[in-house]
């Protein structure tokens, strides 16, 4: 079930020198935040094909919540039992519901729902804004009670529709009535995920393209409702194009994204997608068409990793730290474990990548110190690479001078 996350001080981007107390998050719920988009549906790949092994890439990326259609005019012959093994494997599905064009009724979804074990959200059409449809927003907002009766009946929290227009939000108006989070899809273009954006400004004053101009246009349809990215990410190959990357920036980049995208108070970041198919642009998925994983897989499949913990309700705790030194530009996030223990993820959020050039910009390093008080000592730094492999350096000291960089590091605080 998606739940609230509790919102906290996620963020550090500090100039010079400062003391923070920073109250951690729940390692968990960050863990929690990660989803992939999938499409189990398409049965001409292997993610139908072959599903045990697509399970088990998602196991490896320690990640137990995706996003995928719910299938209503034709079910194709072993979907249900994909499903059944998803669940079977702890795995969780957002199902995207059919558009307005289908007639489908509350009642017919509500069929529908048995057959899929491992649902826990229901979400509104998807970019039903681009559809041929000239009525477009009255056909969405006349359906969308649908879409809140099925998840009333069956128990489960509704997403929003997605939209890919600035104008569809004022178009659609106020829907916050039927939905208990809002949806939000959030493509950079090669950018870094923290950009300040690079078009016009709203009213607000937030440029094109970055978080909070995002954030403005879903005030328009849901004011204050929280928000699940359910798409968001890179296209990644070896020979960059216009709007591509290389597979070694979106290495450094996916974990940003969904540290960043946390910090920014999301409460799931769903990214596209899984494994490269057929539909989409060659680029998206974290997975080849021939199943290898990306960089960019190996990368979040660590940060998951490190981070693992069970689920508990134990109220996280403060940490008492200084970091002084070059700190322009420095983001951080904080988390704890059960046992007590802090992690905290450091990177620079600059650009390191010229999209319009098509050239790499790395950024030079910077030395920033971290001191921690109340008997605390910095017990492990994994640094991570271009590659998404991360190294490991034991230590044991309260004050530490580290090298920050737009690869992130990963500090074990006890």
């Amino acid at each position: 079930m998606l739940k609230i996350l509790p919102l906290a001080l996620f963020t550090l981007s500090l100039m010079g020198s400062a003391t923070a107390q920073q109250r951690a998050s729940r390692a968990y719920d960050f863990l929690n935040s990660v989803g992939v988009n999938t499409h189990f549906t398409y049965t001409d790949t292997a993610y139908y094909q072959q599903p045990s092994t697509l399970i088990q890439a998602l196991q490896d990326l320690h990640v137990s919540h995706i996003r995928d259609g719910l299938s209503y005019s034709w079910i194709a012959p072993n979907l249900y039992a994909i499903h059944a093994m998803l669940a079977q494997a702890g795995i969780h599905a957002d199902l995207v519901t059919p558009n307005p064009q289908s007639g489908a009724t509350a009642a017919q979804l509500d069929a529908l729902l048995p057959n899929y074990p491992d649902v826990e959200a229901l979400e509104g059409p998807n970019e039903y804004d681009q559809t041929d449809d000239p009525n477009w927003a009255a056909d969405l907002k006349a359906y969308l009670p649908t879409v809140w009766q099925a998840g009333e009946n069956a128990q489960l929290p509704v997403i929003g529709p997605s939209f890919t227009q600035p104008t569809s939000y004022p178009a659609i108006g106020v829907i916050s009535g039927y939905m208990n989070f809002n949806n939000l899809h959030a493509y950079w273009g090669g950018r870094n995920p923290e950009t300040w954006g690079w078009g016009g400004l709203d009213t607000q004053g937030h440029a094109y393209g970055s978080f909070k101009w995002s954030m403005d246009k879903l005030n328009m349809d849901g004011p204050d409702v929280p928000v699940i990215m359910t798409e968001s990410g890179y296209v990644a190959n070896q020979t960059p194009t216009q709007g591509a990357i290389s597979e070694s920036i979106e290495a450094v980049y996916a974990p940003r994204l969904l540290l960043h995208a946390w910090n920014e108070g999301i409460s799931r970041t769903y990214i596209y997608e899984l494994m490269d198919d057929p539909s989409s642009t060659t680029g998206y998925g974290l997975l080849r068409y021939d199943l290898s994983p990306r960089p960019a897989y190996t990368a979040i499949a660590n940060l998951t990793k490190l981070l693992s913990d069970e689920q508990g309700s134990f109220a996280p705790d403060t940490l008492n730290y200084s970091l002084t030194g070059n700190t322009m530009g420095v983001e951080t996030s904080l988390f704890e474990k059960q046992d007590g223990s802090f992690w905290l993820a450091i990177w620079l959020k600059g650009s390191i990548y010229d999209v319009d050039a098509q050239n790499p910009t790395p950024l030079d390093h910077q030395r920033v110190r971290i001191s921690v008080s109340g008997g605390q000592s910095v017990r492990c730094i994994w640094t991570f690479d271009e590659a998404g492999n991360m190294t490991p350096f034991s230590l044991n000291r309260a004050t530490v001078s580290l090298s920050v960089n737009s690869t992130i590091r990963v500090l074990r605080i006890s």
